[in-house]
């Protein structure tokens, strides 16, 4: 890089200690060519695709009391979301179109092509009634979205889960490519190790040197900037030398954090596979998660509960019999049902708990979740039918793309991989299509 004043500094200069731990300087304007500082964002967009399985109960899943798109009540299933209402879009009459082509069973091919919009391969993994196929047949939207902005940070995307440990194409949500599913991290200790531990924990007194070498480097590079800002920017330039100083005294304690980002305990060991430890291993991976953004350590992540397998019991919530079983057993039975919705509510309370986290960390003049897109949807509609018509899919956040607190009745046979394609292109990806293009007509109007 140039010395002296008339140097031109690109969006971010990102300095790197010896851990990969990251100092970003802030977005300022007035450095910016003029061609790009009308359309330049002062933070990073996120994403998160989360996945449950086996269907929803559409009554308590979709709004009530409907007036209008803005106006109307949360049901049973999305109450742990009230205080987040205004962020919601509940988008109905989407067909998963693309989960009706190629080989396996609807679980297989409604999973597989969720996040993908492509048909399965030929393979021997067996669903309930016989059926077989292999993994999907194309990337996933979310390792899309990493193949874009993922480079930005140390870690281009985190796949998480929570007892999704089945090793088979009904317990993979995220694809690198064709046939090349990424297994979720299950255990949060697994998690913290591959989010923190690689970039973030000082080992030796060398590092720590290094560390405050790079420090003394940006704050030369404030002292060169200050002279060449707006009163705005210099504003921006403060808050920023305020974050680093704070850097400067937790190292001088030898405490790991990195920009105002503070490291989670290290989680306890907690076995992936037992249903008694499941719902705190849900809880720590939605911090770990949060944590992940906050430091920017990761912009994109999946987060999925179970498989479509499902054949685990939620306890904590007085569900003591398999999901699977239950998305089976009809409106008629009643207790069944009310397993499903209790299940559900605990579901959308782990996205309650991301949101809260998220809400809490500053950024700009709004939070981290200002700046995060969140998706959640499901293999199959209902359990009873299998259908993969009028599926379920849940937004928030993504703000500066969509307007939010909206309930969005498309009309029947609407793809959803056009909604897929709305997430590129809101994620900054400006694919003409997605998947397989015959099911793909083009970005979903939100």
């Amino acid at each position: 890089m140039t010395r002296g004043p008339n140097r031109r500094f690109s969006r971010r200069t990102w300095l790197r200690a010896a851990t990969g731990a990251a100092l970003a300087l802030p977005f300022l304007p007035s450095l910016a060519p003029r061609s790009v500082r009308a359309d330049e964002r002062s933070f990073p967009k996120r994403l998160v695709l989360m996945y449950t399985p086996n269907g929803v109960i559409h009554e308590a899943w979709w709004p009530g009391n409907v007036i209008s798109e803005r106006e109307f009540s949360l049901g049973p299933i999305h109450e742990p979301l009230q205080n987040h209402k205004s962020r919601l879009l509940f988008l109905s009459g989407l067909d998963l179109a693309s989960a009706e082509a190629g080989p396996g069973g609807p679980h297989q091919r409604g999973i597989g092509s969720l996040f993908t919009n492509t048909s399965l391969g030929t393979g021997e993994f067996m669903d309930g009634c016989g059926q077989t196929a292999g993994w999907a047949n194309g990337i996933s939207v979310d390792q899309r979205v990493a193949s874009v902005i993922g480079s930005e940070t140390p870690v281009s995307s985190l796949q998480l889960g929570v007892r999704a440990t089945e090793n088979d194409v009904q317990g993979r949500i995220a694809y690198a490519g064709p046939g090349q599913p990424l297994p979720p991290l299950n255990s949060p200790r697994d998690t913290y190790n591959r989010v923190f531990n690689r970039f973030f924990a000082p080992s030796s007194s060398d590092l720590l040197a290094e560390q405050r070498s790079v420090l003394d480097a940006v704050n030369q590079e404030f002292a060169a900037l200050s002279g060449q800002l707006s009163a705005a920017d210099r504003q921006t330039l403060e808050a920023h030398q305020t974050l680093v100083r704070d850097l400067e005294r937790r190292l001088a304690l030898n405490t790991p954090t990195v920009g105002g980002c503070v490291l989670p305990e290290i989680p306890d060991a907690l076995d992936e596979d037992s249903e008694t430890d499941m719902a705190r291993i849900g809880e720590l991976q939605v911090d770990l998660l949060a944590s992940a953004f906050a430091c920017d350590v990761t912009r994109v992540a999946t987060f999925q509960v179970s498989t479509a397998l499902n054949h685990i019991r939620y306890p904590w919530v007085e569900s003591l019999e398999e999901g699977h079983a239950l998305s089976h057993a009809g409106e008629s039975n009643t207790e069944a049902t009310e397993q499903l919705i209790r299940r559900a509510r605990w579901h959308a309370s782990l996205v309650a708990r991301l949101f809260d986290r998220l809400a809490l960390m500053p950024e700009g003049e709004g939070s981290v979740l200002d700046n995060t897109l969140f998706v959640w949807g499901n293999e199959v509609s209902m359990g009873t039918t299998h259908s993969h018509v009028n599926m379920p899919f849940l937004m928030a956040g993504g703000s500066w793309a969509f307007e939010t607190g909206r309930y969005l009745q498309y009309a029947d046979g609407t793809a959803h991989a056009n909604l897929l394609l709305a997430v590129l292109h809101a994620m900054g990806v400006p694919d003409e299509t997605f998947g397989i293009p015959d099911f793909c007509s083009g970005p979903l109007s939100i």
